[in-house]
């Protein structure tokens, strides 16, 4: 078995009148004797302001696949970019031409349109498809939040969602806090203050005082009954909240992100609650320092998500292309192998949900204790 390598960025650069017709680089290299032929298409802009993450994902996915997917007796892997425009067309035209060939799988989709123009294309034909920077809720689970159902069975993403941290803490505020009167406390983030007061009312809460005057919200606050207090943004304006909430004898739970940074902690707050985003650390079975210079390129924003979704693909295909008789018959076995998989990865130990997402890298929430945050639960 052998790992063919498609064409650099250069030589797509100047092949640019071929690739506009077809939208993919044919790989380069000597076919083995008898092997069968199974391509994963990279699906990333070879032009515009994402070009430099695209030579990135490209890069990566190659030295992934390659490290993963060499010693498949009978077949060669063909590794070839596909141009993901900024309307999806070309992208969708490439995506139908390797699926009537002999793809396996497709790793990219650095935008919505492209995401949404490859999804149902290579879910018709059960070819798996994994994107390194997708965090759009509604492409795994579905358009209704609250009822989440899986559009595309063959997606799945090592990108980790983007979802502020503020905007879980007020689902777990109502939900599990009970806080049915949510009052939110402006200390310069309004960003965050957007985030947690749309999140509550989605929930079903309702924020009964809010402004940057700590005094007026903390009284409005316990006029209103509220059972749970949000800071946005400054841990000094935290440690006031704090303060008042004690002054005015307020029985609520004191919340917050980003506004308990710092020394927080040392000044008081027991029982604040707060939510932010768990850290994705590198894993033992990576050589900290070392990946980006395996690739040969710099990775920028997606390159080691991008490495570890070549990591899955590569590993899936050394157990799912062996029994099979051709490319478009192994489809289905890489689809069970792929929600099988959990491995360290670059980004952290790379496994998936039900929906497709990455499992870990969820956001937590610890309550403070004795000067010391504990976790005391997980969103997602």
């Amino acid at each position: 078995m052998s790992v063919r390598r498609g064409a650099g960025w250069a030589a797509l650069t100047a092949a640019a009148a071929l690739l506009s017709s077809c939208g993919m680089v044919g790989a380069l290299g000597d076919d083995d004797a008898g092997a069968q032929t199974a391509t994963v298409g990279v699906l990333v802009p070879a032009s515009g302001w994402q070009q430099a993450d695209g030579e990135a994902v490209l890069a990566a996915v190659r030295a992934a696949v390659e490290q993963t997917a060499d010693d498949i007796a009978g077949w060669t892997v063909e590794v070839v970019a596909v141009d993901e425009d900024e309307k999806g067309q070309a992208a969708a035209d490439a995506v139908t031409e390797l699926v009537d060939g002999d793809a396996v799988a497709v790793i990219g989709g650095l935008t919505t349109p492209g995401v949404r123009a490859a999804q149902p294309i290579l879910d018709d034909e059960n070819v798996l498809f994994v994107s390194p920077a997708d965090v759009v809720p509604a492409h795994t689970l579905g358009a209704d939040p609250s009822a989440p159902l899986r559009p595309y069975r063959s997606y799945f993403r090592t990108a980790v969602g983007a979802e502020p941290p503020a905007a879980a803490l007020a689902r777990y505020a109502v939900s599990g806090l009970r806080a049915e009167a949510v009052a939110v406390v402006d200390g310069g983030d309004p960003a965050e203050v957007r985030a947690f007061t749309e999140a509550v009312d989605d929930a079903g809460g309702t924020v009964v005082a809010r402004g940057a005057d700590v005094a007026t919200v903390v009284a409005t606050a316990k006029t209103e009954g509220a059972t749970a207090v949000f800071v946005a943004g400054d841990p000094e304006v935290a440690a006031q909240v704090d303060r008042q909430i004690r002054s005015a004898r307020l029985d609520a739970t004191l919340l917050g992100a980003t506004a308990f940074g710092g020394d927080f902690a040392d000044d008081g707050g027991e029982g604040a609650v707060r939510a932010e985003p768990a850290e994705l650390d590198a894993t033992a079975g990576v050589r900290s320092g070392q990946l980006a210079e395996d690739v040969g390129v710099p990775l920028g924003d997606f390159g080691a998500a991008a490495y570890d979704a070549g990591t899955a693909v590569g590993t899936v295909l050394a157990r799912c292309l062996p029994p099979a008789s051709s490319a478009s018959s192994a489809r289905r076995g890489c689809l069970g192998e792929m929600s099988q998989l959990d491995f360290a990865g670059a980004t952290g130990e790379v496994s998936f949900d039900e929906y497709g997402d990455r499992t870990g890298g969820s956001i937590r929430f610890s309550v403070l204790r004795d000067g010391t945050w504990e976790v005391v639960g997980v969103d997602g």
